[in-house]
């Protein structure tokens, strides 16, 4: 039984979420914050959890202060962000280390899944119907330089949009670790991009990677019998 913290938002929302979790079989409540002091607190405790699912309303001092715990968070726990209303918000989650952002108009099933989907590595935004976060309401990046990757920047690339770090991309794709950051300072240079999270929001984008449909495990025992 995977264990969730449940933070911020509305007493009700709490419960209603909480009713979801533990109705899922796999997941179970051991925690809950009105604030982010009581979070904190949370954190600090020895046994940590396995998912923090962090609702936007959380009572702190504006967006600063709440990146600021969304980093903390994520340093404990992978950690959702719920209730995001644009792609700027998202685009800041992700950027303090969030491993999901979601919309507050997302289904039982969409916020199970998505919990579902971290614990297995992989990352998820949810934005509306968007598929997929964007900065500043476009792409960073067109789709037409998808064919300027090769082969094998895009499976470094959908490993890492699949939530592994580049010693595990190197590990499945038997290459050395200094391959993989070659690889990946390659990416950054074609796309003309500055960091890693904008290379994951690019596979999101341009399809490379889809929230629900790409499968992680299968697509990693692939790559690695390949190698």
């Amino acid at each position: 039984m995977h264990t969730v913290i449940l933070a911020g938002g509305p007493t009700l929302v709490r419960a209603a979420v909480t009713q979801v979790v533990e109705r899922s079989g796999v997941l179970t409540v051991v925690g809950q914050a009105a604030e982010g002091a009581q979070l904190r607190d949370l954190l600090k405790a020895d046994a940590g959890p396995d998912v923090i699912l962090l609702h936007r309303a959380i009572r702190l001092q504006g967006i600063s202060e709440f990146s600021e715990l969304v980093s903390a968070a994520s340093a404990v726990a992978r950690t959702l962000v719920f209730g995001a209303l644009d792609a700027q918000e998202a685009d800041v989650c992700l950027r303090a280390g969030a491993t999901g952002v979601l919309a507050p108009d997302i289904t039982a099933a969409q916020l199970t899944g998505a919990m579902e989907t971290v614990l297995r590595g992989g990352l998820v935004v949810v934005l509306q119907t968007a598929p997929a976060v964007t900065v500043n309401a476009r792409r960073i990046v067109s789709s037409r330089a998808v064919p300027l990757l090769s082969r094998r920047e895009r499976e470094i690339l959908t490993l890492l949009a699949s939530g592994h770090e580049g010693s595990a991309v190197a590990d499945v794709l038997s290459l050395s670790p200094l391959t993989v950051k070659t690889h990946i300072a390659n990416m950054l240079t074609k796309l003309g991009v500055r960091h890693r999270g904008q290379l994951i929001t690019f596979a999101y984008e341009n399809g490379i990677v889809v929230p629900g449909v790409t499968p992680v495990d299968p697509f990693v025992d692939q790559l690695a019998g390949a190698s």
